[in-house]
């Protein structure tokens, strides 16, 4: 098509496809925020923009060559949801069938799955999501796939359908493992505006940007901060490579070796299928920043804001693949997703709670000398569950809450392992009662000397004719280390055997517990 009918036909979509030539790399970091850099071939950045981000390119005298859209340069056989059981995944569903298909998942098999949407769009369309578990979410890991958040790339879309139809149909025992250990979320086209931007009946003429001409990709935070995922991944089109963060800045993430053991391990496990395929830059992953920088990518804004381990996914080399090639696509990504999903189980998990009341608390869980720019992670209600995906190693782990007394324990932890490590923290000011022990108010002991050189005199403060008082000494984790009894005869503890720290002394009577420090 020449030049002029492409501008044509642009301008009537509102968006606009080419290549750009480059004389240097350095300038790709300045174009990223003139336009969607959609990637880099050779000395050509490869490009979309909207009305007005083409307008300024040509006013700053670049000279762009319009190149026809990845969803005009075929027909595309559509599947109208009609005859589900003859389907084999090798036509793309119409808007409808695919709003169907997800819904009727939850209806069929609501013990494994349910359906939410995030609220329908200015078209009628709707923000769809699959939730899996076993019925019981509460402290489990959460994971996140989305696909297709540029309208045109479809691959990812095809994938994440067939993965739901696994979770709900399948009976094989590692489906089963992931359902009762993992709170799995999916949604396929989280741009359906872009994808059916032709019409609800074919995804001819999709498009990168929504309906508002934006790139979604471009433009973060969303809303996938309603849960506090551990691990997630966004599935792209128009190359085939594993992205991992950062893209946005050349300083390595914190989890650097962590990112290039996983990514390696979902591209290694395609080449079983394709030696060829996910074999380019340093065979099948690349560092963002290296690759090309951009701005408000959604997989740095889920590392930096929401503790979340994401990576983009770039599937396909077409942009919207003939749907004939869909199963290939599902053949090379199928044990490569099941085995990323199975990494957000491990590393370090745990949960964290209130040595006294045994209530879950929101922590910090921060590894010392290691975590920056947003890879610590925390501990959430309603159980105080934490989890922390991590490189085999030996670390200082931290764990700190407002109003408790900090804990820090020297973890380690292989590769494809889960360590499980609960955590109980000792509220601040625990063992100390104040007021006026005459009138009743405060503590009805006295332990002296404090600090001890290995033995505790305990006297009674204001009344003496307590009866005989059980105690038990804990340490900071909440574990009795000494327990025994107090009577008239013996008002002495022997601590010589406890090393160097602080305890907390419980005395327990009839009618009333102190605790003192």
């Amino acid at each position: 098509m020449a030049q002029t009918d492409l501008e044509t036909l642009m301008a009537t979509r509102g968006e606009y496809f080419f290549s750009l030539p480059i004389q240097q790399r350095e300038e790709a970091a300045r174009i990223t925020r003139l336009c969607s850099i959609d990637k880099l071939e050779g000395n050509h950045l490869i490009c979309y923009a909207n009305e007005e981000q083409y307008r300024r390119l040509l006013a700053m005298g670049y000279q762009p060559t319009l190149l026809t859209p990845p969803s005009m340069q075929e027909h595309y056989a559509m599947w109208d949801g009609t005859n589900r059981e003859a389907y084999d995944w090798d036509a793309y569903p119409t808007y409808e069938a695919y709003q169907d298909m997800m819904k009727h998942y939850a209806e069929d098999y609501p013990e494994r799955c349910t359906y939410f949407d995030l609220g329908t769009l200015a078209s009628g369309r709707k923000l769809m999501f699959c939730r899996f578990n076993n019925g019981d979410p509460d402290g489990k890991p959460k994971f996140l796939y989305t696909s297709t958040i540029h309208g045109d790339e479809l691959t990812g879309m095809m994938l994440m359908l067939r993965l739901i139809d696994e979770l709900c149909t399948s009976n094989d025992p590692r489906i089963l493992a992931l359902l009762d250990r993992l709170d799995i979320f999916i949604s396929p086209c989280t741009n359906p505006d872009g994808t059916y931007h032709g019409g609800n009946n074919t995804v001819y003429g999709a498009r990168r940007n929504n309906a508002n001409d934006a790139d979604l990709n471009r433009n973060y935070p969303d809303l996938a901060e309603q849960y506090p995922f551990t691990m997630a991944a966004n599935y792209h089109g128009g190359s085939e490579v594993l992205n991992y963060p950062w893209d946005t800045y050349q300083p390595l993430h914190p989890d650097d070796e962590w990112w290039q053991l996983v990514c390696h391990e979902y591209a290694d496990l395609t080449h079983e299928h394709d030696t060829m395929y996910m074999s380019g830059f340093d065979n099948g992953i690349v560092n963002g920043y290296v690759w090309y920088p951009i701005y408000g990518s959604r997989q740095d804004y889920m590392n930096y804001y929401q503790q979340c381990r994401e990576v983009t996914i770039e599937c396909s080399i077409p942009y919207t693949p003939n749907p004939s090639t869909m199963p290939m696509y599902w053949t090379y990504n199928h044990e490569s997703m099941l085995r990323y999903l199975e990494q957000c189980l491990y590393g370090i998990h745990g949960r964290v709670t209130d040595s006294v009341t045994g209530a879950p608390l929101e922590a910090e869980v921060t590894i010392l000398t290691h975590d920056h720019h947003g890879s610590a992670v925390s501990s959430h209600l309603p159980v105080g569950d934490y989890h922390r995906p991590i490189k085999g190693g030996t670390y200082e782990v931290t764990y700190s809450c407002e109003g408790y007394y900090p804990k820090t324990l020297t973890l380690t932890v292989a590769d494809w392992e889960t360590l499980v490590q609960d955590v109980q923290l000792v509220p601040e000011g625990y063992g100390i009662e104040e007021g006026d022990p005459s009138t009743g108010s405060g503590a009805a002991f006295t332990v002296y000397p404090n600090p001890t050189n290995g033995v505790l005199f305990v006297e009674t403060v204001c009344t003496p004719s307590l009866p005989d008082q059980f105690y038990r000494i804990n340490n900071l984790m909440g574990q009795t280390v000494i327990a025994g009894q107090i009577t008239a005869e013996n008002q002495q503890i022997n601590v010589s055997s406890l090393p160097q720290g602080m305890y907390f002394i419980t005395f327990a009577g009839e009618t009333r517990k102190f605790v003192v420090r």
